[in-house]
């Protein structure tokens, strides 16, 4: 939820830095919006999915936990334990399906009683000198029955393996240990197998058993006196001490924030790719224009117009074929900006330079120099040199639409290579199943 409430107070700080102004923003109005919108909406769903997950969850109390039915799997809860006058924890809880019977194997029992051997050692190196808890496993891995335990001294050892500290203090002042003898039953079905073996068990003074592992000990113990059961009560007195429980829920923030995250450099970068895509077509098509730009001039120059009159009259022609429906060019739409300069005073010569500039093509920057140097220096020659850059424009154009062919062949080879392997396929399976073998 906090996640969600930051998102937000940075949302909120950018619109106020964007409102006046005090960032140099390097995309559009349009893409800072949906960039906006995109990670407002992201945090604001990722905060509705965090409440109604609170909303959901239960309250403290009493809590039933169902188990897997027979030949299930084992489940892993995620709960929320809180401990009378102690803050809440999460923790985890596995609830084993319930038992079931199936036909005895006799070889198995030998096999699990040497397995045995050192699983119920845990941490323990040898059984002569236990400090550590035993484990005692009610089920082994691999082999299909349960198994329940019994020491012979309650006093010293649980039926779960672990060692009351005190009592071996009491009952071992000297420190030579106290011999435990252990019973494991091995049940499947009707048939039964008994373990025994013997530990010498010692104190450990450093383990100390705190309220946390005695509740959930105890947990445990209820869950294992009920495998029978289709479920079970998690225990509410632990020592005297309540102890509350709530199913946890997993938070949905980051991943929902993630993905606005995501979707936001994809709108990045692909507002970039457009971008790069719009100003590879403006050059391609302005290239495409200049030559039929430089031979009206060339002709209309020729036959005594001024370069402005020449200049008003592509741009007059060019307004009226779009009125009529003609395509937006590039080319002609910043010579029409040129006039509208013009005609509001800026000097011709001046209007020439800013087009080439606006243009940033060498071939317009040429024409544009011709055409300023044309007013400063007189129309001697201008004609001629018009003549010679509509030639090299012309040969320019004939050599670009070569390269364009060029590459339209090889975006071909694909698709004709694909068309080879199917009428492959279409040839030669028929003539395989044909084949008596």
């Amino acid at each position: 939820m906090w996640v969600c409430i930051a998102v937000y107070f940075i949302l909120g700080m950018v619109c106020i830095v964007l409102r006046y102004r005090k960032l140099l923003i390097h995309y559009d109005k349009k893409l800072w919006k949906t960039i906006f919108y995109v990670m407002f909406c992201a945090a604001t769903i990722a905060l509705l999915t965090e409440i109604s997950g609170q909303g959901v969850m239960q309250n403290f109390g009493k809590v039933r936990i169902n188990r897997e039915d027979y030949g299930g799997n084992s489940v892993n809860h995620q709960l929320q334990m809180q401990i009378e006058d102690e803050k809440s924890e999460n923790v985890e809880i596995q609830v084993s399906p319930r038992m079931y019977s199936e036909e005895e194997v006799q070889s198995l029992f030998r096999q699990a009683m040497n397995k045995l051997d050192q699983v119920i050692l845990g941490e323990n190196e040898t059984a002569d000198h236990v400090v550590k808890p035993l484990c005692f496993p009610q089920e082994l891995e691999g082999y299909p029955f349960a198994i329940s335990w019994e020491p012979g001294r309650y006093d010293v050892m649980d039926m779960n393996g672990r060692i009351n500290q005190d009592a071996v203090l009491e009952e071992d002042p000297e420190g030579e240990g106290v011999l435990v003898k252990i019973t494991g039953i091995l049940r499947y079905g009707t048939e039964e197998a008994a373990y025994n073996t013997q530990v010498l068990v010692f104190a450990d003074v450093e383990e100390t058993e705190t309220i946390r592992n005695q509740v959930l000990n105890a947990a445990r113990q209820a869950e294992e006196v009920s495998r029978e059961e289709k479920s079970f009560v998690l225990p509410e007195q632990v020592n005297g001490r309540t102890v509350r429980w709530r199913f946890r829920k997993e938070s949905k923030v980051m991943p929902v924030l993630m993905l606005g995250a995501v979707i936001c450099v994809f709108l990045v970068v692909q507002e970039r790719q457009k971008k790069e895509k719009q100003r590879k077509d403006r050059k391609e098509q302005m290239l495409f224009d200049y030559p039929e730009i430089v031979s009206q001039f060339t002709m209309l120059m020729g036959a005594g117009m001024t370069a402005k009159n020449v200049w008003k009259k592509i741009t007059a022609d060019y307004c009226g074929q779009k009125e009529r429906g003609g395509r937006v060019r590039d080319a002609y739409e910043e010579m029409v900006i040129t006039l509208q300069e013009m005609q509001s005073g800026i000097p011709e010569a001046e209007c020439y330079e800013r087009f080439a500039a606006r243009c940033g093509l060498v071939p317009y920057m040429k024409m544009g120099a011709l055409l300023s140097q044309n007013l400063r220096k007189g129309a001697k020659g201008t004609s001629d040199m018009l003549k010679m850059e509509a030639i090299q424009a012309m040969e320019d154009r004939k050599s670009r639409a070569r390269r364009l062919g060029e590459e339209a062949g090889v975006k071909l080879l694909l698709p004709m290579l694909l068309m080879l392997v199917i009428v492959l396929v279409i040839v030669v399976v028929p003539a395989f199943l044909s084949i008596d073998l």
